[in-house]
C-alpha cells in the first residue's frame, strides 16, 4: 500500500479520538461521534474490498499496528486534558499502570481493527482470483 494512502487512512481515526480525549465529542454521545468512530473504519473496509494489493494481509496489519501506536500517543499526550484519562488516576505506580493498561488496550484496538481489514483484504482479493479464474475458462 503506498505510504500516503496508508497515512490518510491512519489520519481518519484521530479525529474522533481527539476530540473524545478532550471532552468535546464524549464517547457514545451522539451521531456525531458514531459517524467519527465508524467512518474511519468503513473506509478501511472499503479500500480493503476494492484495492488490489499484491501484500493485502501485511498492509492492513502495519496500518492497524500504526493505528494503535497513534492512539498510544494520543492518549499519552492529551492524559490530563478535560476528558483525558489521567483526570481521575492516582498518582505514582498506579499512574503509570493505569497508562500502560490504556496503551495495551489502545494496542489491541489497532491490532484488531487492523486484522479484520486484512482478513477482508484476503477475502476480496480470493474473490477476485477466483472470479477471474472463472471468466478465463
Amino acid at each position: 500500500m503506498p505510504t500516503r494512502l496508508m497515512l490518510l487512512l491512519l489520519a481518519l481515526g484521530l479525529p474522533r479520538t481527539v476530540l473524545a480525549d478532550l471532552g468535546l465529542v464524549p464517547p457514545e454521545s451522539g451521531l456525531l461521534y458514531y459517524v467519527l468512530a465508524l467512518a474511519p473504519f468503513a473506509a478501511w473496509l472499503l479500500v480493503a474490498t476494492v484495492r488490489q494489493s499484491r501484500r493485502p494481509f501485511l498492509d492492513f496489519l502495519v496500518l492497524g499496528i500504526l493505528y494503535g501506536l497513534s492512539l498510544v500517543v494520543v492518549h499519552q499526550l492529551l492524559w490530563d486534558a478535560a476528558a483525558g484519562y489521567g483526570r481521575n488516576t492516582p498518582a505514582g505506580t498506579a499512574e503509570f499502570a493505569y497508562r500502560a493498561y490504556t496503551s495495551e488496550i489502545a494496542m489491541a484496538i489497532g491490532l484488531g481493527t487492523g486484522l479484520v481489514a486484512a482478513l477482508a483484504a484476503v477475502g476480496a482479493r480470493a474473490w477476485r482470483n477466483a472470479r477471474a479464474g472463472r471468466a478465463q475458462r
